[in-house]
C-alpha cells in the first residue's frame, strides 16, 4: 500500500535466451517521477520473451531442451507459481494475448497460432483447444481482437487473416498488403474505426478506416527508407493524436501525428540504446517506457502531451536481450 501511494507501480521485462539473461524480470516505475529501479529476475525460463498479463495471471513462452510452448502464472502474492504449462511446439511464441478464458499464442517460425482454456483449480490449468496452422514461416507475429474477430498477422505472406471467434475460429477473411510490406504490429483506435498497421519490411505506416469487417486503406506513410529496415511495434497515445514507433534498423522511436486527415511526422528520436524492441506508454501518458535488446536496456522518457514530443530521459536501466515491456495496472 506504501508503494502505492508514492507512485511506484511494478513492471515486467520479457528477454530472449541468452548466457546473460535468464527469463522474465520484474522492475519498479515512479508513475509521478519516472524513474526506474534496476530489474531482478521475477521467473526463470528459457526463451520467456514476450510477457502477457490478465488480472493476477501471467503468460509467457517457455523454452526447455528441444521443447517450446507457454507458461501460464499466478503472480497474485508477487512471486511467480505455475499453474500449467503446455510443450507441444518447436520455437517459443511469438506474442501472447489473454483475456478472462483463453491464451492466444502466435508463433512466427512454424506459422501457428494456439488457443488455450483457462481451467482454474485443475492439476494444469493451461488446456489447449485449438490449433490454426497457417503455413511454415508464415511468420505470424500479433493477434488482436476486433468485434467477432481474431486478426493475425502473417509478415511474410504480406497479409493479416481474420477468423471467427463466434464459429469456432473458422475463417473469415484477410486483409492484403503489397509485396515485401511486411505487416507486423497493428493497433486500433478506442471505437475501431480506424486501424494503424506498421510494414517491417517496407518501414511504412498503414491507415485503415474501418467499418465492421471491412478496411479501406488511406494512407501508406514512409517512416524510413527501405533499406533501413526493420519497423516494430506501434502505440498510440490516450487522446489518439500521436503513433509512436520502434525503428530497430535507426535505433529510434518515430512520432507521428495521427490527429487529421494525413500523418504527419513529428520526430525520430534516440531510443537510447541499440535494437529497440517493444514499448508502452504509462496509463497516464507522461512516459513512454522501451527496452533495446542489444544495448541501452530499459528506458523511460517523458512526453509533452500537447506536442506528442520526447522531451527528456526519465530513467534507464541494464537489462540484456530485453523484448517486451508491461506494466502492472494499478
Amino acid at each position: 500500500q506504501e508503494a502505492e501511494d508514492m507512485g511506484i507501480t511494478n513492471g515486467f521485462i520479457g528477454t530472449y535466451a541468452s548466457e546473460n539473461s535468464r527469463g522474465v524480470y520484474r522492475f519498479t516505475f515512479d508513475t509521478d517521477s519516472g524513474a526506474l529501479g534496476q530489474p531482478e529476475l521475477f521467473y526463470e525460463a528459457g526463451d520467456a520473451k514476450w510477457v502477457s498479463l490478465y488480472k493476477n495471471t501471467m503468460a509467457v513462452p517457455v523454452a526447455k531442451d528441444k521443447a517450446a510452448g507457454t507458461c501460464l502464472l499466478d503472480i497474485s502474492e508477487g512471486k511467480a507459481k505455475v499453474l500449467g504449462e503446455v510443450l507441444g511446439e518447436t520455437h517459443t511464441p511469438c506474442y501472447i494475448l489473454q483475456d478472462e478464458t483463453y491464451v492466444y499464442t502466435a508463433n512466427y517460425h512454424e506459422g501457428l497460432v494456439m488457443i488455450y482454456e483457462k481451467r482454474f483449480g485443475e492439476k494444469d490449468a493451461l488446456c489447449p483447444v485449438k490449433k490454426i496452422a497457417i503455413a511454415p514461416l508464415a511468420g505470424c507475429h500479433q493477434i488482436l481482437f476486433h468485434g467477432p474477430l481474431m486478426l493475425v498477422s502473417c509478415l511474410t505472406q504480406n497479409r493479416i487473416l481474420y477468423f471467427d471467434r463466434k464459429r469456432n475460429f473458422e475463417k473469415a477473411g484477410e486483409l492484403l498488403f503489397p509485396e515485401k510490406s511486411g505487416p507486423r504490429h497493428g493497433i486500433f483506435n478506442r471505437t475501431h474505426s480506424r486501424f494503424w498497421v506498421v510494414g517491417e519490411w517496407s518501414n511504412e505506416v498503414y491507415s485503415f478506416a474501418v467499418r465492421e469487417d471491412k478496411f479501406q486503406l488511406l494512407e501508406a506513410f514512409p517512416l524510413l527508407k527501405k533499406e533501413a529496415g526493420a519497423a516494430a511495434a506501434v502505440r498510440l497515445s490516450g487522446d489518439e493524436r500521436f503513433l509512436y514507433i520502434s525503428l530497430r534498423g535507426t535505433n529510434q522511436i518515430a512520432v507521428l501525428y495521427v490527429g487529421g486527415e494525413r500523418m504527419e511526422l513529428v520526430e525520430r528520436v534516440s531510443s537510447q540504446g541499440e535494437h529497440p524492441r517493444d514499448f508502452i506508454l504509462s496509463e497516464d501518458g507522461q512516459f513512454l517506457l522501451a527496452v533495446n535488446r542489444n544495448r541501452g536496456g530499459l528506458v523511460s522518457m517523458k512526453r509533452d502531451l500537447k506536442s506528442g514530443k520526447i522531451v527528456k530521459i526519465t530513467g534507464q536501466a541494464e537489462i540484456p536481450e530485453g523484448v517486451s515491456v508491461i506494466l502492472e495496472e494499478i
